[in-house]
């Protein structure tokens, strides 16, 4: 993966990741420790956020116009220190697609939000394909048609990641997440 981004880079490419509704509330928190002086703020100050309960979405559908973007941000993730180190720290901006006030977050490595061209580059062309299928880039509604994950397919992955689990003495475990997904998937009801 970050070999490609390292191709995308060196060819001049842009790259980028769509949320269509962000429940995130990464710019909420920051305007909330922003408000603190600096030795108040701690873990403690950022669980008593007053905004816990909104989202960036609900800020932002208030502060933009249809077409218009906000500033970057750099993900707050610790995942992201890792892509930090790897040159491709992950910012973020949001963007009001259209008229219907939709509001999505776009994600894009560090080199494209410091290079204004780039940065345009994905703003137009996420703008361009939002019109025909209201707000969402149509590029991503052909690929979701096209992409089809057959249950066949969940379980030959399934069966090689336990495979390789097994040769490297490894116990595979799922998580509790899954195997409530696998209940509310059947068709069968459970009552207190």
């Amino acid at each position: 993966y970050l070999g490609h981004l390292d191709r995308l880079k060196a060819g001049g490419g842009c790259v980028a990741g769509f949320i269509d509704r962000p429940r995130s509330a990464d710019v909420l928190a920051l305007a909330h420790l922003a408000t603190l002086p600096p030795e108040k703020v701690n873990d403690q100050a950022l669980r008593a956020n007053p905004y816990r309960a909104l989202t960036d979405r609900a800020l932002f559908s208030e502060l933009l116009e249809p077409g218009q973007r906000s500033a970057c941000f750099i993900d707050s993730s610790p995942l992201n220190r890792d892509f930090h180190a790897k040159g491709h720290e992950v910012r973020f901006f949001y963007l009001m697609t259209d008229t219907r006030r939709t509001i999505a977050r776009v994600e894009v490595p560090a080199w494209v939000a410091e290079d204004e061209t780039r940065l345009g580059r994905v703003h137009a062309a996420i703008l361009d394909q939002c019109p025909a299928t209201g707000g969402f880039p149509y590029v991503l509604v052909r690929a979701h048609e096209l992409a089809v994950v057959t249950q066949q397919d969940r379980d030959q992955l399934e069966a090689m990641i336990q495979r390789r689990l097994l040769e490297s003495n490894l116990a595979g475990q799922v998580s509790q997440k899954a195997t409530t997904k696998r209940w509310t998937r059947s068709r069968r009801r459970h009552r207190l």
